[in-house]
């Protein structure tokens, strides 16, 4: 009996989740009229890079029936994700609020 491996259906959802939150930036800079910086261009492909990686690992750390080494990479990975993406944030933040006049 052939079985059919529904592993595909994994990649195809975190590219939809990747493509949505690009796209959901994109609005939101372009709602508040801001255009980042060199250095913020940088940590923002790197946290989809590192999104993607961190992805990748967890399903086949999954398929391989390794779900400690799947949950570890979501702890390893995504602690560098957050803290790349609070950068980014402040960073952008700070240049709003300072083109308002509000500090």
């Amino acid at each position: 009996m052939k079985l059919i491996s529904w592993n595909w259906f994994w990649y195809v959802l975190v590219g939809f989740l990747m493509g949505g939150g690009a796209v959901m930036i994109w609005h939101i800079l372009k709602n508040f009229k801001l255009k980042p910086v060199w250095f913020e261009w940088i940590l923002l492909i790197l946290c989809f890079i590192t999104f993607m990686f961190m992805s990748q690992t967890f399903i086949a750390s999954f398929q391989e029936y390794e779900p400690q080494a799947a949950w570890l990479s979501l702890v390893f990975m995504g602690i560098p994700i957050l803290l790349m993406a609070v950068v980014v944030f402040r960073s952008l933040n700070k240049r709003y609020l300072k083109n308002k006049g509000i500090v």
